[in-house]
């Protein structure tokens, strides 16, 4: 009896041991919040704003809108979301027609608590040339998962739109195109993943939208009880014709991400749609 008592109180001191041993490398809970800056509105390009995490925060996704002001009837073009360690920054600018509209730009940063095994993942277009549409993809180092992501065109200035800031598991993905006018310019794009060890309660939710040829807002929450840390996009069937206008998370109450495209200022009869993704996490 003594053998069999001691054997069941080494098992449940093994048990209690590894229970604990669980919860030490269990992912914690993480806590968001969301911060901007506004560029001035004035007619001049191009527009940058950086958003900064408050002190012992990391940077997880961005956001930005060209709706600021009202000047942007579709001939304002964001040119980059990138992501930095502890802040975000972003730069508009009019695209081939210009517009004498006064218009600016908001960039916005959603901000975590440290993540554990956090880092910032940078993947380049494999051409630097005129070509009419080019892709990028970022990759998490292994054993890490995508929590948020960026974008950057180099080099053209308004004449190429970004088209999909998408996550997989381990990957973000990304596309850009020249818009309606084209350009003889050598135009590079970037991607960046913001990878992590998968925090708890982590996935990646989508929804899609209407495919037709009107300007479009759609917006998606995270599940109950789970917060924003990289809001994304897919513009689908436009192919340079229509653009981002807004790519708006929000901490407060429903933790949703709003969206808003537009098609450029002569418009397209192409038949488009808009979808929404994010990452989420408890």
């Amino acid at each position: 009896m003594r053998k069999l008592s001691a054997l069941l109180s080494t098992g449940l001191m093994a048990g209690a041991l590894l229970t604990t041993t669980a919860a030490a490398h269990a992912a914690p809970a993480v806590t968001t919040v969301i911060t901007q800056d506004v560029s001035d509105v004035d007619s001049t390009e191009p527009k940058p704003a950086t958003a900064h995490c408050p002190p012992g925060m990391v940077v997880t996704g961005g956001g930005f809108s060209t709706a600021t002001g009202v000047g942007n009837d579709g001939s304002v073009v964001m040119d980059e979301l990138i992501i930095r360690d502890t802040f975000v920054t972003g730069t508009a600018y009019e695209d081939a027609n210009g517009t004498s509209k006064n218009w600016g730009v908001t960039v916005m940063a959603v901000c975590s608590t440290p993540l554990p095994g956090y880092e910032i993942k940078l993947g380049r277009s494999t051409t630097l040339g005129s070509e009419h549409e080019k892709p990028a993809v970022a990759t998490c180092s292994p054993g890490k998962v995508v929590v948020g992501g960026g974008f950057a065109v180099t080099g053209a200035a308004g004449d190429v739109v970004v088209d999909e800031l998408l996550p997989t598991r381990t990957q973000v993905f990304t596309k850009a195109f020249e818009g309606k006018a084209g350009t003889t310019k050598n135009w590079f794009l970037d991607a960046y993943a913001v990878c992590a060890f998968e925090p708890q309660g982590w996935e990646i939710v989508s929804k899609g939208g209407p495919i037709d040829s009107f300007a479009k807002m759609t917006s998606f929450e995270c599940p109950v009880g789970k917060r924003v840390l990289g809001p994304m996009f897919d513009l689908t069937g436009s192919l340079g014709q229509a653009h981002m206008m807004s790519l708006l998370p929000s901490d407060f109450p429903d933790h949703e991400v709003s969206l808003g495209a537009l098609e450029d200022d002569d418009g397209t009869p192409n038949s488009w749609g808009l979808n929404n993704w994010q990452v989420c996490a408890n």
